[in-house]
């Protein structure tokens, strides 16, 4: 009998934490108010509205800057080959680089000061060592 009620025993306590994990509190859900939510769309509308006016403002004053710096005489003077063997930039100054023998630098758009061959020194000019010489005649 005794081994009956330890079997028994064991059975039951086998089975409690099994029971146990299976039951779960279920709190009911509770639904948000939606009526309590009030967008007022019109002031979104004129909030964005405002926004865009002065993203449109500034954008328009950046252009103007960008291009008062960029014309000719601007403060941000960028220099461009005109032809192979004449530098420019944006400020109307011109540089003839083939007075001294060499060629436009068409990357910095400046006067060659050394060279690599004689394709880059101006027509007349060879390439010696590393700079332009006259052509012999």
């Amino acid at each position: 009998m005794k081994r009956i009620t330890c079997w028994a025993l064991l059975a039951v306590l086998a089975s409690a934490p099994l029971s146990a994990q299976n039951v779960t509190t279920v709190k009911p859900m509770v639904a948000p108010n939606v009526g309590a939510i009030q967008i007022d769309y019109r002031q979104q509308w004129e909030k964005e509205r405002e926004k865009n006016r002065q993203l449109r403002d500034e954008n328009a004053r950046l252009q103007s800057q960008l291009a008062e710096w960029t014309r000719k005489g601007g403060s941000l003077v960028h220099a461009y080959c005109e032809t192979p063997t004449l530098s420019v930039n944006s400020a109307g100054a011109r540089n003839d680089c083939a007075a001294s023998g060499y060629g436009c630098e068409p990357v910095s758009g400046l006067c060659r000061t050394s060279v690599r061959s004689s394709d880059q020194c101006a027509p007349g000019f060879l390439m010696d060592v590393d700079h332009c010489v006259p052509q012999p005649r």
